[in-house]
């Protein structure tokens, strides 16, 4: 992963999930749940409760969009 794809993700305004290494997945519903360090090295995120986790850039494997799926329906 790559500071301009996670900042990519914030810009978007969509909610989306990191992916690490060890397989463990981080929510963020909204672009006030997450920081990037001023090297752009670790992401913090936050949770509902004001919990956290610092989280290295370098054990990132992806991200994944996590919004809503459409519920069109044809009348």
């Amino acid at each position: 992963m790559t500071r301009s794809q996670i900042e990519s993700a914030i810009q978007a305004g969509t909610p989306f999930s990191l992916r690490m290494t060890d397989g463990r997945e981080y929510a963020v519903p909204r672009r006030d749940y997450i920081s990037l360090s001023p090297k752009g090295t670790f992401v913090t995120v936050y949770d509902d409760e004001e919990r956290f986790v610092v989280l290295p850039l370098l054990t990132m494997t992806g991200l994944a969009s996590s919004a809503p799926k459409s519920n069109a329906s044809a009348s």
